[in-house]
């Protein structure tokens, strides 16, 4: 599920990035391995067009790796990267297999995924975005849905998101593969398809176009969604206090720019546009970074509660670990908010 991390236009931007170079002269190195280059990843783009991590003594070396979550993260296994920005689901994959990873941070706590309709598709049912949730997912029956892949994590959320509305997710809709964000996007403008899954600012996107509009946010909607690890900051264990000292370090950071998110937010997209976006509508930088922020506002903290949300949606869309967990005895082995609270007390 969490490989839903797409967002057309500036992805394409964002995915030349392959190496964002870091600050001259600092006193450490933190090389970070993004799973996918996508503006969800929040507090990284901000740490970085802010420069928080200046003031902590580090470099930030951002690599966004070819291959995704499994290529992240084994870069982390060899010791290529200090951390890896991915989804939790690739890393509770890896840790049922026996491979020692922990999460350290959560970049993202909220699930960003929007559903994005038609507008030809709302004058035909009359549906509009204010109506009831029960209204709006009732629109999906009969709907074809454009998604990056067939049996990815789009279609999965589509599904499960339909089961919600009380239709039958397996028959109720269908599911055609169109490819990236932007072949997404010009598919919903030919009236090739009806409705799309996608985060910020895909919704905006194509509200500005005209073409369609953004009829449920799943992290604003659902209680489940709204509380979650949804793009976590992953460590190989054992953390030595050297890597300690360099988690804590990078979290600060972080923290002090997802502060800045919260209590700046159009300068803060500003930054993120000019730096890394250049190419990018400033607006629909802004835009994202506004319905992402509440999922910033907790500093990366992690407890019982949201570990459990994360792992309750594994179950119900389907994700199989290949081992249970549980979220309470897992924490201080599979997650953690030891740096969370230490860079916190800085």
């Amino acid at each position: 599920m969490r490989a839903v991390m797409v967002l057309a236009r500036i992805v394409v931007v964002g995915a030349a990035l392959l190496v964002l170079p870091g600050v001259a002269k600092a006193q450490q190195t933190v090389r970070i391995g993004l799973g996918a280059p996508t503006l969800s990843f929040l507090p990284i783009w901000s740490a970085r067009a802010l420069d928080t991590f200046k003031p902590q003594g580090l470099t930030a070396n951002i690599v966004a790796l070819p291959g995704g979550d499994p290529s992240a993260l084994a870069a982390l296994d060899a010791g290529d990267i200090d951390l890896a920005a991915v989804g939790p689901d690739s890393m509770l994959r890896a840790a049922a297999k026996g491979q020692p990873f922990e999460i350290v941070y959560s970049l993202m706590s909220k699930v960003t995924v929007q559903l994005v309709v038609s507008t030809a598709l709302l004058e035909r049912t009359g549906v509009k975005t204010n109506d009831p949730l029960a209204k709006r997912l009732a629109v999906m029956k009969g709907t074809l849905v454009g998604a990056t892949a067939l049996a990815g994590a789009q279609e999965i959320a589509a599904r499960w998101l339909a089961g919600k509305g009380g239709l039958d997710p397996k028959n109720d809709l269908k599911v055609a593969q169109v490819g990236n964000p932007t072949a997404i996007q010009a598919a919903l403008e030919a009236k090739r398809i009806d409705a799309f899954m996608l985060s910020p600012p895909e919704g905006y996107l194509a509200e500005k176009a005209g073409t369609g509009a953004v009829l449920v946010s799943l992290g604003d909607e659902f209680p489940l969604l709204a509380k979650q690890p949804y793009l976590v900051l992953v460590a190989k264990k054992p953390i030595s206090p050297a890597t300690a000292d360099l988690i804590t370090k990078t979290a600060k950071a972080m923290q002090q720019a997802s502060a800045a998110v919260i209590s700046k937010p159009d300068d803060t997209a500003a930054a993120i546009q000019k730096q890394f976006f250049a190419k990018a509508d400033p607006q629909a930088i802004t835009a994202a970074l506004k319905s992402m922020s509440s999922g910033v506002a907790e500093g990366g903290k992690i407890d019982v509660e949201s570990m459990q949300n994360a792992l309750t949606f594994a179950k119900e869309v389907g994700t199989n670990f290949g081992k249970e967990f549980d979220a309470k005895a897992s924490e201080n082995d599979l997650w953690t908010n030891q740096f969370v609270d230490a860079a916190k007390a800085k």
